[in-house]
Protein backbone atom coordinates (compact mmCIF):
# COMPACT_ATOMS: atom_id res chain seq x y z
CA UNK A 1 0.00 0.00 0.00
CA UNK A 2 1.51 3.49 -0.68
CA UNK A 3 1.41 6.38 1.46
CA UNK A 4 -0.82 9.59 -0.02
CA UNK A 5 1.13 12.73 0.19
CA UNK A 6 -1.23 15.70 0.89
CA UNK A 7 -0.24 19.25 0.36
CA UNK A 8 -0.98 21.07 3.84
CA UNK A 9 -2.26 24.58 3.01
CA UNK A 10 -1.06 23.92 -0.56
CA UNK A 11 2.35 23.45 -1.40
CA UNK A 12 3.23 25.45 1.70
CA UNK A 13 7.21 24.47 1.86
CA UNK A 14 8.00 26.71 -1.23
CA UNK A 15 4.88 28.83 -1.75
CA UNK A 16 3.01 31.44 0.25
CA UNK A 17 0.18 29.03 2.60
CA UNK A 18 -3.21 28.95 1.13
CA UNK A 19 -2.68 31.14 -1.87
CA UNK A 20 -3.32 30.17 -5.63
CA UNK A 21 0.57 29.98 -6.27
CA UNK A 22 0.50 27.24 -2.91
CA UNK A 23 -2.72 25.49 -5.14
CA UNK A 24 -1.19 25.68 -8.51
CA UNK A 25 1.97 24.44 -7.51
CA UNK A 26 0.76 21.51 -5.56
CA UNK A 27 -1.67 20.29 -8.41
CA UNK A 28 1.88 21.06 -10.25
CA UNK A 29 3.73 18.03 -8.72
CA UNK A 30 0.98 15.54 -8.78
CA UNK A 31 0.59 15.88 -4.55
CA UNK A 32 -2.46 13.07 -4.01
CA UNK A 33 -4.64 15.67 -2.27
CA UNK A 34 -4.84 18.82 -0.82
CA UNK A 35 -5.29 20.63 2.43
CA UNK A 36 -6.54 23.47 2.77
CA UNK A 37 -8.85 25.93 5.41
CA UNK A 38 -11.77 28.17 4.90
CA UNK A 39 -13.59 31.11 6.90
CA UNK A 40 -16.47 33.66 6.67
CA UNK A 41 -16.11 37.22 5.56
CA UNK A 42 -18.41 39.46 6.95
CA UNK A 43 -20.67 39.34 4.15
CA UNK A 44 -20.54 35.64 4.24
CA UNK A 45 -18.18 34.81 1.29
CA UNK A 46 -16.21 31.21 1.69
CA UNK A 47 -12.72 32.01 2.22
CA UNK A 48 -9.25 29.82 2.05
CA UNK A 49 -7.19 30.67 5.24
CA UNK A 50 -5.91 28.45 8.12
CA UNK A 51 -5.88 31.36 10.84
CA UNK A 52 -9.25 33.24 12.06
CA UNK A 53 -7.15 36.28 12.22
CA UNK A 54 -5.23 37.63 8.93
CA UNK A 55 -2.25 38.84 10.64
CA UNK A 56 0.34 35.93 9.97
CA UNK A 57 -0.04 35.51 6.60
CA UNK A 58 -1.19 38.94 5.31
CA UNK A 59 -0.30 42.67 5.95
CA UNK A 60 -3.42 43.43 7.64
CA UNK A 61 -4.97 42.66 11.03
CA UNK A 62 -8.08 41.57 12.48
CA UNK A 63 -9.80 38.93 12.24
CA UNK A 64 -11.77 37.56 8.54
CA UNK A 65 -15.18 37.70 9.82
CA UNK A 66 -14.78 41.36 10.65
CA UNK A 67 -13.48 42.05 6.60
CA UNK A 68 -15.82 41.75 3.48
CA UNK A 69 -14.72 39.54 0.59
CA UNK A 70 -13.73 43.13 -1.45
CA UNK A 71 -11.46 44.46 1.65
CA UNK A 72 -9.98 41.50 2.21
CA UNK A 73 -8.52 40.93 -1.45
CA UNK A 74 -7.24 43.86 -1.09
CA UNK A 75 -4.51 42.81 1.89
CA UNK A 76 -1.25 40.93 0.42
CA UNK A 77 -1.01 37.26 1.31
CA UNK A 78 2.38 36.25 -0.30
CA UNK A 79 4.95 39.01 0.83
CA UNK A 80 5.09 37.37 4.12
CA UNK A 81 6.57 34.67 2.60
CA UNK A 82 8.81 36.18 -0.23
CA UNK A 83 8.55 39.36 -2.10
CA UNK A 84 8.36 37.23 -5.72
CA UNK A 85 4.53 36.38 -4.32
CA UNK A 86 3.46 40.11 -3.04
CA UNK A 87 0.30 40.24 -5.64
CA UNK A 88 -1.31 37.11 -3.83
CA UNK A 89 -4.42 37.63 -2.35
CA UNK A 90 -6.26 35.87 0.06
CA UNK A 91 -8.45 33.14 -2.55
CA UNK A 92 -12.26 32.46 -2.07
CA UNK A 93 -12.97 28.55 -2.27
CA UNK A 94 -14.94 29.07 -5.68
CA UNK A 95 -11.42 30.57 -6.88
CA UNK A 96 -9.73 27.48 -5.69
CA UNK A 97 -12.01 24.78 -6.76
CA UNK A 98 -12.09 26.32 -10.38
CA UNK A 99 -8.03 26.63 -10.12
CA UNK A 100 -8.09 22.96 -9.12
CA UNK A 101 -10.94 21.78 -11.64
CA UNK A 102 -8.89 19.91 -13.64
CA UNK A 103 -7.06 18.64 -10.46
CA UNK A 104 -7.76 14.31 -10.04
CA UNK A 105 -6.25 14.43 -6.16
CA UNK A 106 -8.53 14.64 -3.50
CA UNK A 107 -9.63 18.18 -1.57
CA UNK A 108 -9.90 18.09 2.04
CA UNK A 109 -11.37 20.92 3.28
CA UNK A 110 -11.26 21.94 6.89
CA UNK A 111 -14.27 24.12 8.51
CA UNK A 112 -12.12 25.85 11.41
CA UNK A 113 -14.56 26.27 13.96
CA UNK A 114 -17.79 25.00 15.30
CA UNK A 115 -19.15 28.07 15.79
CA UNK A 116 -19.56 29.53 12.05
CA UNK A 117 -22.35 28.65 10.06
CA UNK A 118 -20.74 27.84 6.38
CA UNK A 119 -24.28 29.09 4.30
CA UNK A 120 -22.25 29.29 1.05
CA UNK A 121 -20.41 26.17 1.51
CA UNK A 122 -23.47 23.64 -0.19
CA UNK A 123 -23.22 26.21 -3.23
CA UNK A 124 -19.94 26.58 -4.25
CA UNK A 125 -19.37 22.40 -3.49
CA UNK A 126 -22.71 22.07 -5.98
CA UNK A 127 -20.54 24.12 -8.74
CA UNK A 128 -17.07 22.56 -8.37
CA UNK A 129 -16.09 19.77 -10.99
CA UNK A 130 -13.57 19.02 -8.62
CA UNK A 131 -13.50 14.68 -8.87
CA UNK A 132 -13.34 14.69 -4.94
CA UNK A 133 -13.85 16.86 -1.96
CA UNK A 134 -13.64 16.06 1.18
CA UNK A 135 -15.33 18.11 4.30
CA UNK A 136 -13.26 17.56 7.71
CA UNK A 137 -14.60 18.54 11.32
CA UNK A 138 -14.06 17.26 14.55
CA UNK A 139 -17.37 16.50 15.37
CA UNK A 140 -19.66 17.82 12.41
CA UNK A 141 -23.22 19.15 12.18
CA UNK A 142 -24.88 19.19 9.02
CA UNK A 143 -26.73 22.73 10.07
CA UNK A 144 -23.19 24.06 9.33
CA UNK A 145 -23.90 23.89 5.81
CA UNK A 146 -26.89 24.73 5.26
CA UNK A 147 -28.10 26.62 8.54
Amino acid sequence: MRTAIFAHRGSKANRPENTLAAFEEAARVQSDGIELDVHLTKDQEVVVMHDEKVNRTTNGTGQIKQFTLRDLQELDAGSWFSGNYRKEKVPTLKEVLELLSDYSGVINIELKTDRNVYPGLKNVLSGSSTRTVQIFRSSIHLSIMNP
